[in-house]
Protein backbone atom coordinates (compact mmCIF):
# COMPACT_ATOMS: atom_id res chain seq x y z
CA UNK A 1 0.00 0.00 0.00
CA UNK A 2 2.69 2.24 0.64
CA UNK A 3 4.27 1.69 -2.66
CA UNK A 4 1.52 2.33 -3.73
CA UNK A 5 1.21 5.69 -2.45
CA UNK A 6 4.38 6.29 -2.87
CA UNK A 7 4.30 5.48 -6.72
CA UNK A 8 0.83 8.01 -7.21
CA UNK A 9 2.71 10.76 -5.57
CA UNK A 10 5.99 10.61 -7.71
CA UNK A 11 2.85 10.44 -10.51
CA UNK A 12 1.59 13.10 -9.66
CA UNK A 13 4.98 15.34 -9.23
CA UNK A 14 5.80 13.95 -12.98
CA UNK A 15 2.84 15.13 -14.14
CA UNK A 16 2.40 18.38 -12.51
CA UNK A 17 6.03 19.17 -13.71
CA UNK A 18 4.97 18.08 -16.87
CA UNK A 19 2.06 20.43 -17.16
CA UNK A 20 4.17 23.40 -15.91
CA UNK A 21 7.15 22.94 -18.90
CA UNK A 22 4.45 22.58 -21.38
CA UNK A 23 3.02 25.82 -19.95
CA UNK A 24 5.86 27.77 -19.66
CA UNK A 25 6.56 26.86 -23.74
CA UNK A 26 3.20 28.02 -24.38
CA UNK A 27 3.42 31.44 -23.06
CA UNK A 28 7.60 31.83 -23.89
CA UNK A 29 6.37 30.80 -27.37
CA UNK A 30 3.26 33.10 -27.87
CA UNK A 31 5.62 36.15 -26.69
CA UNK A 32 7.99 35.21 -29.35
CA UNK A 33 5.69 34.86 -31.84
CA UNK A 34 4.08 38.48 -30.95
CA UNK A 35 7.69 40.10 -31.50
CA UNK A 36 8.26 38.05 -34.53
CA UNK A 37 4.98 39.21 -36.08
CA UNK A 38 5.76 42.85 -34.92
CA UNK A 39 9.30 42.24 -36.77
CA UNK A 40 7.77 41.00 -39.91
CA UNK A 41 5.86 44.05 -39.98
CA UNK A 42 7.96 46.51 -38.96
CA UNK A 43 11.38 45.70 -40.75
CA UNK A 44 10.54 45.94 -44.50
CA UNK A 45 9.07 49.43 -43.79
CA UNK A 46 12.64 50.82 -41.45
CA UNK A 47 14.99 49.16 -43.89
CA UNK A 48 12.92 50.72 -47.15
CA UNK A 49 14.84 53.08 -49.41
CA UNK A 50 12.72 55.67 -47.50
CA UNK A 51 14.60 55.06 -43.93
CA UNK A 52 17.61 52.70 -44.74
CA UNK A 53 20.10 55.52 -43.61
CA UNK A 54 18.52 56.18 -40.57
CA UNK A 55 20.24 54.82 -37.28
CA UNK A 56 17.01 54.87 -35.61
CA UNK A 57 15.64 51.79 -38.11
CA UNK A 58 18.76 49.80 -36.80
CA UNK A 59 18.10 50.50 -33.12
CA UNK A 60 14.27 49.51 -33.32
CA UNK A 61 15.74 46.79 -34.60
CA UNK A 62 18.08 45.55 -32.20
CA UNK A 63 15.20 46.47 -29.84
CA UNK A 64 13.28 43.80 -31.37
CA UNK A 65 16.02 41.18 -31.75
CA UNK A 66 16.46 41.39 -27.83
CA UNK A 67 12.53 40.90 -27.26
CA UNK A 68 12.51 37.79 -29.23
CA UNK A 69 15.76 36.11 -27.57
CA UNK A 70 14.95 37.66 -24.06
CA UNK A 71 11.38 35.98 -24.76
CA UNK A 72 13.18 32.37 -24.79
CA UNK A 73 14.99 33.43 -21.14
CA UNK A 74 18.48 33.88 -22.96
CA UNK A 75 20.65 35.49 -21.11
CA UNK A 76 23.69 37.17 -22.82
CA UNK A 77 26.90 37.96 -21.06
CA UNK A 78 29.78 39.26 -22.98
CA UNK A 79 33.34 39.14 -22.34
CA UNK A 80 35.96 41.74 -24.02
CA UNK A 81 34.81 44.87 -26.18
CA UNK A 82 33.92 44.79 -30.21
CA UNK A 83 36.21 47.05 -31.77
CA UNK A 84 34.80 50.48 -32.60
CA UNK A 85 35.93 51.02 -36.03
CA UNK A 86 35.09 49.21 -39.58
CA UNK A 87 35.83 45.70 -39.42
CA UNK A 88 35.12 42.19 -39.95
CA UNK A 89 33.78 40.16 -37.39
CA UNK A 90 34.77 36.00 -37.34
CA UNK A 91 31.96 33.91 -35.34
CA UNK A 92 31.11 30.40 -35.11
CA UNK A 93 27.70 29.44 -35.90
CA UNK A 94 25.82 26.85 -33.80
CA UNK A 95 22.07 28.17 -34.49
CA UNK A 96 19.60 30.66 -35.88
CA UNK A 97 19.95 32.33 -32.07
CA UNK A 98 23.37 33.72 -33.31
CA UNK A 99 21.83 35.96 -35.60
CA UNK A 100 19.61 37.35 -33.01
CA UNK A 101 22.25 37.76 -30.65
CA UNK A 102 24.98 39.03 -32.27
CA UNK A 103 22.27 41.82 -34.09
CA UNK A 104 20.47 42.76 -31.02
CA UNK A 105 23.76 43.65 -28.92
CA UNK A 106 25.38 45.25 -31.83
CA UNK A 107 25.14 47.68 -35.23
CA UNK A 108 26.21 44.70 -37.82
CA UNK A 109 25.48 43.50 -41.00
CA UNK A 110 26.07 39.46 -42.05
CA UNK A 111 27.17 37.54 -45.05
CA UNK A 112 25.38 34.23 -44.88
CA UNK A 113 24.85 31.28 -46.89
CA UNK A 114 21.44 31.23 -48.89
CA UNK A 115 20.05 28.51 -47.15
CA UNK A 116 19.79 30.53 -44.06
CA UNK A 117 17.69 33.14 -46.03
CA UNK A 118 15.01 30.14 -46.59
CA UNK A 119 14.97 29.59 -42.88
CA UNK A 120 11.07 30.27 -40.95
CA UNK A 121 11.08 34.16 -39.91
CA UNK A 122 14.48 34.62 -39.75
CA UNK A 123 15.05 33.96 -43.18
CA UNK A 124 12.14 36.65 -44.04
CA UNK A 125 13.93 39.18 -41.80
CA UNK A 126 17.43 39.02 -42.63
CA UNK A 127 16.84 39.14 -46.39
CA UNK A 128 14.96 42.69 -45.45
CA UNK A 129 17.99 43.96 -43.49
CA UNK A 130 20.39 43.52 -46.44
CA UNK A 131 21.94 40.19 -45.30
CA UNK A 132 24.44 39.20 -48.28
CA UNK A 133 23.12 35.79 -48.91
CA UNK A 134 25.79 33.79 -50.93
CA UNK A 135 25.91 30.07 -52.46
CA UNK A 136 28.66 28.92 -50.16
CA UNK A 137 28.52 25.92 -52.05
CA UNK A 138 29.69 27.42 -55.27
CA UNK A 139 33.09 28.64 -54.70
CA UNK A 140 33.19 30.99 -58.18
CA UNK A 141 30.09 32.79 -56.91
CA UNK A 142 31.79 32.98 -53.57
CA UNK A 143 34.95 34.76 -55.03
CA UNK A 144 32.56 37.64 -57.16
CA UNK A 145 30.72 38.33 -54.19
CA UNK A 146 33.85 39.74 -52.47
CA UNK A 147 33.41 43.58 -53.59
CA UNK A 148 29.94 43.24 -52.57
CA UNK A 149 31.60 42.39 -48.93
CA UNK A 150 33.95 44.98 -49.44
CA UNK A 151 31.58 47.82 -50.47
CA UNK A 152 29.46 46.76 -47.15
CA UNK A 153 32.02 47.09 -45.24
CA UNK A 154 33.35 50.60 -46.44
CA UNK A 155 30.12 51.65 -44.88
CA UNK A 156 31.56 51.70 -41.47
CA UNK A 157 29.09 48.81 -40.11
CA UNK A 158 31.16 45.79 -38.86
CA UNK A 159 30.49 42.69 -40.94
CA UNK A 160 29.89 39.12 -39.39
CA UNK A 161 30.84 35.66 -41.04
CA UNK A 162 30.48 32.76 -39.95
CA UNK A 163 33.51 30.94 -41.54
CA UNK A 164 32.36 26.73 -40.82
CA UNK A 165 30.09 27.89 -44.01
CA UNK A 166 27.48 25.85 -41.76
CA UNK A 167 26.03 25.04 -38.05
CA UNK A 168 28.06 22.92 -35.16
CA UNK A 169 26.60 21.70 -32.06
CA UNK A 170 28.91 24.34 -30.28
CA UNK A 171 31.01 21.89 -28.19
CA UNK A 172 33.73 22.70 -31.52
CA UNK A 173 33.94 23.96 -34.22
CA UNK A 174 34.29 22.65 -38.18
CA UNK A 175 37.12 24.10 -40.13
CA UNK A 176 37.35 27.46 -40.87
CA UNK A 177 37.06 28.60 -44.72
CA UNK A 178 39.25 31.41 -45.36
CA UNK A 179 37.72 32.73 -48.77
CA UNK A 180 35.73 35.93 -47.31
CA UNK A 181 38.79 36.72 -45.18
CA UNK A 182 40.49 37.92 -48.48
CA UNK A 183 38.11 41.01 -48.65
CA UNK A 184 39.53 42.19 -45.38
CA UNK A 185 42.84 42.03 -46.55
CA UNK A 186 41.73 43.75 -49.83
CA UNK A 187 40.42 46.84 -47.41
CA UNK A 188 43.43 46.59 -44.59
CA UNK A 189 40.73 46.17 -42.01
CA UNK A 190 40.91 43.93 -38.65
CA UNK A 191 39.42 40.91 -37.84
CA UNK A 192 37.77 40.47 -34.79
CA UNK A 193 36.74 36.95 -33.37
CA UNK A 194 34.05 36.21 -31.73
CA UNK A 195 33.70 32.99 -29.42
CA UNK A 196 30.15 32.04 -29.04
CA UNK A 197 28.88 29.32 -26.88
CA UNK A 198 25.50 28.48 -25.16
CA UNK A 199 25.36 27.51 -21.44
CA UNK A 200 22.84 26.24 -18.75
CA UNK A 201 22.71 27.71 -15.51
CA UNK A 202 25.24 25.46 -14.16
CA UNK A 203 28.19 26.98 -16.71
CA UNK A 204 28.24 23.67 -18.66
CA UNK A 205 27.74 23.50 -22.45
CA UNK A 206 24.47 22.69 -24.07
CA UNK A 207 23.80 21.66 -27.47
CA UNK A 208 19.64 22.01 -27.36
CA UNK A 209 20.12 25.53 -29.07
CA UNK A 210 22.19 23.55 -32.02
CA UNK A 211 20.66 23.46 -35.15
CA UNK A 212 22.22 20.96 -37.47
CA UNK A 213 22.29 18.29 -39.77
CA UNK A 214 18.24 17.71 -40.83
CA UNK A 215 17.08 19.78 -38.00
CA UNK A 216 13.52 21.47 -38.54
CA UNK A 217 13.06 25.08 -37.46
CA UNK A 218 9.65 23.76 -35.20
CA UNK A 219 11.72 20.79 -33.90
CA UNK A 220 14.72 23.46 -32.78
CA UNK A 221 12.74 25.82 -31.08
CA UNK A 222 10.44 23.29 -28.53
CA UNK A 223 13.80 22.03 -27.35
CA UNK A 224 15.20 25.93 -26.32
CA UNK A 225 11.48 26.59 -25.45
CA UNK A 226 11.97 23.57 -22.96
CA UNK A 227 15.35 25.03 -21.24
CA UNK A 228 14.47 26.54 -17.63
CA UNK A 229 16.94 29.04 -18.74
CA UNK A 230 19.65 29.83 -21.40
CA UNK A 231 23.15 31.46 -21.29
CA UNK A 232 24.61 32.76 -23.75
CA UNK A 233 28.41 33.77 -23.90
CA UNK A 234 29.76 35.93 -26.44
CA UNK A 235 33.42 36.53 -25.86
CA UNK A 236 34.79 39.15 -28.33
CA UNK A 237 38.65 38.55 -28.49
CA UNK A 238 41.73 40.72 -29.65
CA UNK A 239 41.29 41.81 -33.27
CA UNK A 240 44.02 41.23 -35.76
CA UNK A 241 45.38 43.23 -38.47
CA UNK A 242 44.13 41.13 -41.55
CA UNK A 243 47.01 42.35 -43.58
CA UNK A 244 49.46 40.66 -41.16
CA UNK A 245 48.83 37.15 -42.18
CA UNK A 246 47.37 34.99 -45.51
CA UNK A 247 43.62 34.38 -45.90
CA UNK A 248 44.43 30.48 -44.54
CA UNK A 249 46.44 31.33 -41.44
CA UNK A 250 44.41 33.70 -40.40
CA UNK A 251 41.01 31.40 -40.84
CA UNK A 252 43.11 28.82 -39.11
CA UNK A 253 44.78 30.94 -35.98
CA UNK A 254 40.62 32.40 -35.20
CA UNK A 255 39.37 28.95 -35.49
CA UNK A 256 41.92 27.72 -32.44
CA UNK A 257 41.33 30.59 -30.61
CA UNK A 258 37.65 30.44 -30.57
CA UNK A 259 38.24 26.55 -29.89
CA UNK A 260 40.43 27.48 -26.78
CA UNK A 261 37.66 29.71 -25.49
CA UNK A 262 35.05 27.27 -25.69
CA UNK A 263 36.84 24.39 -24.30
CA UNK A 264 36.85 26.58 -20.82
CA UNK A 265 33.86 25.59 -20.47
CA UNK A 266 32.38 21.97 -18.61
CA UNK A 267 30.31 19.36 -20.78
Amino acid sequence: MENIFIKTQLDLKTGLRTSYIAIRSFWRGLRLLCYVVIALLIIPVIFSSLFKNSPLGRRIASFLYRRCYLSLNIEIKQIGQPINQPALWVCNHISWLDILLLAGNNTVDFIAKTEVGQWPFIGSIIRKTGTLLIDRGNKFQAYRSLPLLQDRIQSGIPVVVFPEGTTSDGKSTLPFKPMFYQAAIREDLVIQPIALHYLNTKGELIDCTAFIDDDEFGTSLKRILKQPKIIAVMHFLPPVSAKEFHRKILAKKNQSDIDNKISQYPR
